[in-house]
C-alpha cells in the first residue's frame, strides 16, 4: 500500500539562494510543491490527472510558519499529508525539517477544477476510495476563517512582469511564482524579504499574456504586526491578498 504521507529530501542548490545564500520564498515553496505533486502522484491524483481526466488541483488559501530560513547546502527535508478531502476541497499538510530542528509548518487548501470550464468539480470517488489522509494535528485547523487584514490607501503599487518562466502546465502562472511577485515587493518597499508568517488567498489565476501585475503592500504593519498586501491588476482585477508578518 502506498504512503498516508510523503517525505521528500532535499539539498538547498546555490540556485535557490538569494545575496545572502539563504533559500528564495519561492524556492521554499517549490519544495512543498513538489512534495505534493509526488504524494498525489502516487495515487493517480496530481499531474497525470491534467492529461486523463482533464482535471486538476489549484492552491486557494496557505498559511505557513517559518521558524528557520535554510541557508545554501542545508540538508531538509520536506513532509506532508493529505488532512482530508471533502466535496471538491482537499485539505494538505507540510512540515519541513532541518535534522529535528522544524523549519516550515503550513496548512494548504486546494481546490478540485476542471481545467477546461474552470469550473470547481467534486473529486471523483475513485480518488476518494484510494486516497489515504492522516490524522495528526493539522496546523491551521482554522484555515477557510482566518480573516485577511485590510490593505490601507497608503499602499503603494510596484509593478513587476511576468515572465516566461513563471507559467506552468496548467497555462497559468504558477502559485510558487506570487511567492517571487511577493519578496520582490517587499524588497523593493524596504521591508525584511524573509518573513516569519505568511498567509494568502489566490482569488483567480493569472493568465499568460498578462505583461505585469501590480503588487501593493502596506507602508508599516498594523496592529497585530502585519504586512497586509495584493497581488492585482489595476482597476479591479485581485489576483491574491493576504499578508506576512
Amino acid at each position: 500500500m502506498s504512503p498516508a504521507s510523503l517525505t521528500l529530501p532535499f539539498n538547498v542548490p546555490y540556485a535557490d539562494v538569494d545575496r545572502d545564500e539563504i533559500i528564495l520564498l519561492p524556492s521554499l515553496f517549490k519544495w512543498l510543491q513538489e512534495a505534493a505533486i509526488r504524494h498525489a502522484n502516487l495515487f493517480d491524483a496530481g499531474t497525470r490527472m491534467m492529461t486523463g481526466r482533464g482535471e486538476s488541483w489549484v492552491l486557494n488559501r496557505l498559511s505557513a510558519k517559518i521558524f528557520q530560513w535554510p541557508r545554501f547546502e542545508d540538508t531538509l527535508r520536506a513532509e506532508t499529508w493529505s488532512s482530508g478531502i471533502r466535496g471538491f476541497r482537499g485539505y494538505r499538510e507540510f512540515r519541513v525539517f532541518n535534522g529535528d530542528t522544524p523549519v516550515l509548518a503550513a496548512s494548504s487548501l486546494w481546490l478540485y477544477v476542471n481545467l477546461e470550464t474552470k469550473a470547481l468539480t467534486r473529486v471523483p470517488p475513485e480518488i476518494l476510495d484510494t486516497f489515504p489522509t492522516r490524522a495528526d494535528p493539522v496546523f491551521r485547523p482554522d484555515l477557510e476563517r482566518l480573516p485577511l487584514p485590510p490593505l490601507s490607501e497608503q499602499a503603494a503599487a510596484a509593478e513587476i512582469s511576468i515572465r516566461y518562466s513563471d507559467m506552468d502546465a496548467n497555462r497559468h502562472v504558477n502559485n510558487t511564482a506570487y511567492f517571487d511577485l511577493l519578496q520582490t515587493a517587499l524588497a523593493r518597499a524596504g521591508h525584511p524579504p524573509r518573513p516569519s508568517e505568511i498567509q494568502i488567498k489566490f482569488a483567480r489565476e493569472i493568465p499568460p499574456e498578462t505583461p505585469a501585475v501590480a503588487v501593493r503592500v502596506d507602508p508599516v504593519p498594523n496592529a497585530a504586526g502585519q504586512l497586509p498586501f495584493r497581488i492585482e491588476l489595476p482597476p479591479d482585477t485581485l489576483f491574491a491578498s493576504g499578508f506576512v508578518a
